[in-house]
């Protein structure tokens, strides 16, 4: 089993951008320092004024200097947003750059401001998804290639460089309600179930999700997941440092129209199913109950709130490093586990 960092991924308005650089460096140094196994980064457009979320592409590109024998993940790129000609490009090169270690997050988006400023119509993007990973793949291979799509064409053409991984980087896909869990056979190589989720609807989700793979003759190879997490040497005092963050966190995404579960909720409604909250202890045994359940191949953490003290999200991946990851490590193996 794995772990990681998410980068964010989502910072206050009101923190200078070389402020929340630099907190993305911080956390990305004692990520490594401290024995986990990637970084991954979420992708946005236009959160302003309230919020940031730094550029995937180039953020993963810095951070590799940082984790040179890392993973580098999205979680999740909005695809639709972007056309899939410049999307194999930079996942190509990150490929490289990460020495075969890239995982390419995907999800359709929902804010209904960036499908607005982009000018793409926000009932098109699970087709847009679906038909961008094709073309996307087509393009990985390196030969030269042609595509007559609804949305997307292209004619005999290739990309260099190709990806170090052939045919290409696990494509992992986010979704957040049963019918499109159930569809993400069709498309990727993997369900990435949030930090959203709760327990309960993951177990729920997985029942379509299995029996699809099943419909398609694949195995099921693990639940790459991200879960929220905080740790302090006391449980109570874990939960005190996050929790005011934590709720205004999850009150943003109420706003913003974040499809599936019901987020404006009390941070013990919140807590009870989607948070890793407390002593190293006790954040070691809910994470091995994850692993166990859902056979996970790789487990990353949120681990900054807008308005939080940065430095307890340090104190949170230290503590993790080398009083949880020691718990929970199995023999070290390469993520076999959801194509990876």
């Amino acid at each position: 089993m794995k772990f990681g960092v998410y980068i964010g991924p989502i910072y206050p308005g009101d923190m200078g951008g070389a402020e929340a650089f630099n907190l993305s460096l911080a956390i990305t140094r004692t990520a490594h320092k401290h024995g986990f196994d990637g970084v991954f980064v979420a992708h946005h457009h236009l959160l302003g004024p309230s919020h940031m979320v730094l550029n995937p592409f180039l953020t993963l590109a810095r951070m590799s200097a940082e984790f040179p024998d890392g993973y580098l993940g999205t979680a999740c790129f909005q695809v639709p947003l972007a056309h899939p000609v410049q999307l194999a490009e930079a996942t190509a090169l990150l490929d490289v750059m990460s020495g075969g270690k890239f995982l390419f997050g995907v999800g359709q988006g929902y804010r209904k401001a960036e499908f607005d400023s982009f000018g793409i119509s926000r009932p098109e993007r699970s087709a847009r998804l679906a038909e961008a990973l094709q073309a996307i793949r087509a393009l990985w291979t390196g030969q030269p290639a042609s595509f007559e799509g609804r949305f997307y064409q292209f004619e005999n053409v290739s990309i260099r460089p190709t990806p170090i991984q052939q045919p290409g980087p696990p494509v992992w896909v986010g979704a957040d309600t049963v019918p499109t869990v159930a569809r993400v056979p069709d498309i990727g190589d993997a369900w990435v179930a949030s930090g959203r989720h709760t327990r309960t609807f993951i177990r729920e989700a997985l029942s379509g999700y299995r029996a699809r793979l099943e419909e398609l003759g694949r195995p099921f190879d693990g639940l790459p997941l991200f879960r929220e997490m905080h740790v302090a040497q006391e449980s109570r005092r874990a939960e005190e440092e996050m929790k005011d963050a934590f709720r205004t966190q999850y009150e943003s995404y109420a706003r913003w129209g974040q499809p599936g579960e019901q987020y404006d909720l009390d941070f013990d409604q919140l807590k009870e199913e989607r948070i890793l909250v407390g002593a190293p202890e006790e954040v070691a045994e809910r994470v091995i109950e994850y692993r166990d359940e859902f056979d996970v191949p790789f487990m990353w953490f949120r681990l900054y709130y807008p308005g939080m003290d940065p430095e307890l999200a340090l104190e949170t991946i230290r503590l993790f490093g080398e009083e949880v990851i020691p718990r929970c490590r199995q023999p070290a193996e390469s993520v076999s586990g959801a194509g990876a």
